[in-house]
């Protein structure tokens, strides 16, 4: 039993000495994260599932590439080694949350910009005081398609009954002022005269002179509308325009984070630097004083304040 014990023995020597481990690149790959032998860290830094899942591979590849470039001997060097890579990952976190920011940022810039618009006009219509309250919805481009859309609503009614209906008086009132000169007496009057015009002529030949015709009257009124539609639209081109280069401007000054998040990252990115350098400086001298170099002790300097 004993000699046959010695032969097996013997025979799985020769056959390890003839091993040349893997050839394949997958495999030599394979052996070479194998020399990390703890590992403890790298358990723990990749998020391993979720929305924020990361790859195990990459983070790997990074590894043995840093274990084949820095030749780690013992578990402390592959400790420093390994603590190298963790600090690079979570650098590269640091990179793909600054971006997240500045994405965030840019793509609720065009949302925020027009929720903007939408509440300056609701406030105009609801706060304003002055007896031409388009004077105020007519400085953005979305005052000026509700008052485009006011009007449209009116001029099918006026296309319908030939006149004004008390809610489309109230409409002009509330968004084109009651000023002399405004669309709103304009339309008020010539609603006025197609609806009474003939009858106050026949009460009053004298005043009025020649009979008001209802369907002139009626053409008359769309053509202001139509006048002041074609106005508002060249406007709202103009406007459009300037509002687009405001926000091209604006979303050019959101691709940095702002203030708040950029101290907030630049702390973390700070230390996790410090554990970085610290990690490299230890590796090289453990490295150096291994290989029989006279290594001084670290200088370790204390600031202190003085009064």
């Amino acid at each position: 039993m004993a000699k046959a014990s010695l032969a097996k023995i013997e025979a799985s020597r020769q056959n390890a000495l003839k091993s040349t481990g893997p050839k394949t690149r997958a495999g030599r790959a394979a052996v070479r994260w194998n020399a990390l032998k703890h590992g403890l860290l790298s358990r723990e830094v990749v998020i391993p599932a979720g929305d924020g899942k990361e790859s195990k591979t990459e983070y790997r590849n990074l590894l043995t590439r840093l274990v084949e470039e820095l030749q780690p001997q013992g578990i402390l060097e592959e400790m420093l080694v390994e603590k190298i890579a963790v600090c690079y990952w979570r650098l590269r976190r640091v990179i793909q949350c600054e971006t997240g920011e500045i994405r965030k940022r840019l793509d609720s810039a065009v949302w925020d910009s027009a929720m903007e618009a939408a509440d300056e006009v609701r406030y105009n219509l609801k706060f304003s005081m002055l007896d031409d309250p388009a004077q105020e919805l007519q400085k953005s481009s979305v005052g000026i398609l509700y008052l485009i859309n006011v009007l449209q609503d009116i001029r099918a009614e006026i296309e319908e009954n030939g006149c004004l209906s008390e809610y489309a008086r109230e409409r002009l009132i509330k968004n084109f002022g009651t000023d002399d000169t405004s669309l709103t007496r304009t339309l008020m009057v010539l609603s006025e005269m197609a609806t009474r015009g003939p009858q106050m002529a026949q009460e009053n030949p004298a005043d009025f002179g020649e009979t008001p015709d209802p369907a002139k009257c009626k053409t008359a009124m769309l053509e202001f509308i139509d006048t002041e539609t074609a106005r508002l639209k060249e406007l709202e081109k103009e406007l459009d325009k300037k509002e687009e280069m405001e926000l091209e401007s604006q979303m050019l000054s959101y691709r940095l984070p702002a203030r708040e998040f950029v101290d907030r990252i630049l702390r973390y990115e700070t230390a996790i630097e410090r554990q970085l350098y610290r990690a490299m400086d230890q590796l090289e001298r453990l490295q150096r004083q291994r290989q029989g170099e006279i290594i001084p002790p670290p200088l370790n300097i204390e600031v202190s304040q003085q009064n």
